[in-house]
């Protein structure tokens, strides 16, 4: 079995020619290659492979006057004035073993904050994967992490936030939200070869052009709590039934065996 690492799990989904294209461009981190990555795109992320709920996460940018700045998780940018600089900082700041680099996306957000969306699979009273909701995670006022625990965010529905954010015009919401369900049951499918799983939580970035992009697949305790922060509470209702019902199924399966 691979390890549960961020790395092995990008290498793993990258092994899926449908699932490819949606993942960012994504490295071990070594300061080597911060020249490269920050030559190619205007803004990465550097994330520690073995945490979650955007700990530890690191976004970084250069500026138009051709210094650096970086947020570690949330509060005012810290300059860099060089590269050597900006390597040297960081050190300091990955306190883990390893981390993995990313290209940055420009995020979709809702009055000047950016938000993702998690839509959360679960295996129903028969085994099978179903889709049991999705919503919108905003970041918080000075938060870099879309994390509502970590980051001072908060839940929205997702036609919500596309709609408020600008990022597909009102015909394509539909689409889109089809499409993240289709591609969360690709992940799913593809994750039954690396290990057994009741209940994934798939993280979609979605940028300012309307371009889809899996950020995080969360396996076996994905936030169910996340689902009761919104009004409506019929995704956490079916999440919490369809958790009940394959609890049983397991329950009666051992009881046979």
């Amino acid at each position: 079995m691979i390890s549960s690492s961020k790395w092995s799990l990008h290498q793993f989904f990258s092994e899926s020619p449908y699932i490819r294209p949606y993942l960012p461009p994504t490295a071990l981190y070594q300061p080597a290659n911060l020249d490269s990555y920050l030559a190619k795109y205007s803004t990465v992320y550097i994330k520690p492979t073995r945490t979650h709920m955007g700990k530890g996460i690191i976004r970084v940018w250069k500026t138009d006057r051709g210094d650096y700045q970086f947020v570690k998780e949330r509060g005012e940018p810290v300059q860099a004035n060089s590269l050597a600089d900006l390597k040297q900082q960081l050190a300091v700041q990955c306190t883990e073993k390893n981390y993995v680099i990313q290209k940055g996306l420009d995020l979709a957000e809702i009055d000047a904050r950016p938000f993702d969306i998690r839509v959360m699979m679960m295996r129903n009273g028969l085994g099978k994967w179903q889709y049991a909701g999705m919503l919108a995670k905003v970041a918080g006022a000075d938060s870099i992490i879309t994390n509502v625990a970590r980051g001072g965010g908060y839940a929205v529905t997702v036609p919500h936030a596309l709609k408020k954010s600008g990022a597909v015009t009102p015909d394509k919401i539909k689409g889109i939200v089809s499409l993240l369900i289709q591609i969360s049951h690709r992940v799913c499918a593809h994750f039954n070869k690396y290990r057994h799983s009741a209940q994934i939580g798939v993280d979609f970035a979605i940028d300012k052009t309307g371009n889809l992009s899996i950020i995080e697949v969360n396996y076996d305790f994905p936030s169910h709590g996340l689902f009761a922060k919104l009004k409506d509470k019929t995704y956490y209702h079916t999440i919490k039934r369809l958790h009940y019902q394959y609890k049983n199924r397991v329950k009666r399966k051992q009881r046979k065996a």
